[in-house]
């Protein structure tokens, strides 16, 4: 199989453009205009093609016979969606040096743009400006001169993608590749309908629940108080919010991460989406009109009525840990859960359905992080529930309550199981709080006090780990060598088990009046660390090469491929009749465990119906 390496330039303007649109509203546009296209077959030189018509560049793609060959672009979700909707042609492997860049790169660069990477790199070749002089230019309107220069500046695209792959290819695990071309055909190949009156509801609700909210904020508290950092961050501590900090890696200064741009402002407004208070006041506070519930609900919609189907959009190696992110603004990893509470389906994911004659199967990785962080920490009283198939919700709400506590026991059984989920990781009362709140449960100051109190003291393998982990920043930041479970951890990184790494680039101690302690960069910003952060990191890395991994084999045996894959979760739309038979191959293979952790009690569960809502 040819690497074929494509880059498309296309006709933009002030008012039409990705930035500001969908891409696939983008690309069926009337205005959509293909300006060149460049081609650069293997090590060869880039060769660039420049028509009038649609036709004429597909002549030029079954001459090479892009439908037989793998397509190598920077941004491939853009290309390779250009290619599909106008072409038809969706080759079978697909290549990307910007999710590539996003796994190796992203700790070192606030930006994977390619001229990012190829400036970082330092691989003696440079992206140019030239495309910046199209702004609002037909292909007919372009003199010869400018169409000459536009070409070279294609031309050189295509070089610096191949240079760039020819470069990370070296460093990242096959697997991966073949997972970044599993992540591009849950957009380019996409299984989901939506259903436009469920999300019509969903967006009258959500807006209608931001008004009342807004209005109803406590009292003393306006929209110029939100205007202060140190008002913002007082608000939020009063809703136990923990207020995201940044470390200036230029002042190496800490400061609140309230800037609408940083990854822990962003964080924090993907973490309390399905909280409409919390919501609402950081929508507040960066003044928009909506919040980002609101607007993914109108994108939905807008999808909904203009297309067909629905195509995820999944960012690769989002997150430091290499979880998928959000993009396109619909961030498909965090649809909100069914709350049976409201007794109405205008929830979010009964929205997303399947084609006639289909259901969704979703399977779950049952309590995969918790199943981790006993493992690493060899926490017996965990592992021992697990491994017995007994319910280690209940047993710890029985010694919060100090009474049995059973399934029927919901509110108990929540409590503990909120416990469980969230304090591995060092999490304080005032988080787990909020974090309660959300669903309608409130917890004295006391009550959330006693129960981390408890959790660290019933399992204390578990907080002792933390401690272990501290030790372990001290060699990441000096050099040396430390086991931590079937990672290790070595000067700069963390390696993985599957020839990854947990990068903690620019690791330093800083003392001062807001913060003290160790942080590190990534992605331009500065992140806090102790030894639960490096536990989280850790089970979270680990948890994704586990489900990474069931995808690939359920691939490779049963032929599918997942229609999303968010957080410990596989979707699959499959025919309804063969349902039961998918269900029971793919929970047998969920359950294996993986070969780095022979020992790690793991299991799954499954369930199906017409929408993501009645699979969960």
């Amino acid at each position: 199989m040819d690497l074929i390496t494509l880059d498309f330039e296309t006709y933009y303007d002030k008012e039409y453009e990705l930035s500001k649109m969908l891409t696939e509203d983008y690309i069926c546009d009337d205005r959509f205009e293909v300006m060149m296209v460049g081609l650069k077959l293997n090590s060869g030189p880039s060769k660039v093609y420049s028509f009038p018509t649609i036709n004429q560049y597909a002549q030029v793609f079954e001459a090479i016979n892009l439908r037989g060959n793998a397509m190598l672009c920077h941004h491939t979700a853009f290309d390779g969606l250009i290619l599909a909707l106008r072409f038809g042609i969706i080759p079978p492997m697909l290549l990307d040096t910007l999710g590539m860049a996003q796994a190796l790169l992203k700790p070192y660069l606030r930006s994977v743009g390619l001229a990012s990477c190829l400036k970082h790199c330092d691989l003696g070749v440079q992206k140019g400006t030239y495309v910046g002089n199209m702004k609002g230019r037909r292909l007919s309107s372009l003199s010869p001169t400018e169409l000459g220069k536009y070409a070279r500046y294609c031309a050189d695209d295509c070089g610096g993608e191949y240079a760039l792959f020819q470069h990370l290819v070296k460093q990242l695990p096959r697997r991966e590749l073949e997972i970044i071309d599993m992540t591009l055909r849950m957009y380019l190949e996409p299984q989901f309908e939506l259903d436009h009156g469920t999300l019509a509801g969903v967006y009258t609700d959500t807006v209608n629940k931001k008004a009342e909210l807004l209005s109803s904020l406590p009292p003393g508290v306006e929209k110029k108080d939100l205007m202060s950092n140190p008002k913002l961050a007082q608000i939020l501590e009063g809703f136990g919010v923990i207020p995201p900090i940044k470390i200036s890696p230029t002042t190496n200064k800490p400061a609140f991460a309230f800037a609408k741009t940083d990854p822990g402002w962003k964080d924090l407004e993907d973490e309390y989406e399905d909280d409409p208070l919390i919501a609402s006041i950081l929508a507040a506070r960066t003044g928009v009109k909506s919040t980002l519930a609101e607007t993914r609900a109108k994108r939905l919609m807008s999808i909904a009525l203009n297309h067909p189907m629905f195509r995820v959009p999944l960012r690769f190696y989002a997150a430091h840990t290499g979880r998928y992110g959000g993009t396109e603004k619909i961030n498909c990893q965090n649809f909100t859960r069914i709350k049976p509470k409201l007794k109405h389906r205008r929830q979010l994911r009964y929205a997303v359905k399947a084609p006639k004659g289909h259901s969704i199967l979703a399977a779950d990785l049952s309590q995969i992080e918790v199943r981790i962080n006993a493992w690493l920490s060899n926490c017996l009283s965990l592992l021992t529930a697990f491994r017995a198939g007994r319910d280690p919700y209940c047993e710890f709400g029985s010694i919060i309550f100090h009474r049995t506590i059973t399934k029927a026991d919901i509110r108990e059984r929540f409590i503990a199981k909120t416990c469980i989920l969230g304090l591995g990781y060092g999490m304080g009362w005032k988080k787990l709080q909020a974090t309660l709140r959300k669903d309608g449960i409130k917890l004295t100051n006391q009550e959330a006090y006693d129960y981390v109190n408890l959790y660290r003291n019933t399992y204390r393998e578990i907080t002792n780990n933390w401690r272990q982990c501290d030790s372990a920043i001290e060699i990441i930041a000096h050099g040396g060598k430390m086991m931590l479970g079937p990672c290790q951890a070595i000067y700069n990184k963390i390696l993985l088990p599957n020839g990854m790494a947990l990068v903690y680039h620019n690791l330093r101690y800083v003392d001062s009046k807001k913060y003290k302690g160790w942080t590190y960069d990534f992605g331009g910003q500065g992140r806090t660390l102790w030894g639960g952060t490096i536990i989280e990191n850790i089970c979270q890395a680990l948890g994704r090469i586990i489900v990474m991994e069931q995808m690939l084999t359920i691939k490779k045996a049963l032929g599918l491929r997942p229609a999303l894959q968010a957080h410990d979760e596989l979707v699959y739309v499959v025919p309804t009749p063969q349902i039961a038979t998918y269900k029971q191959e793919i929970l047998r293979l969920m359950r294996i465990p993986p070969g780095f952790a022979p020992d790690l009690p793991i299991d799954a569960e499954a369930n199906h119906g017409p929408t993501y809502g009645d699979a969960k």
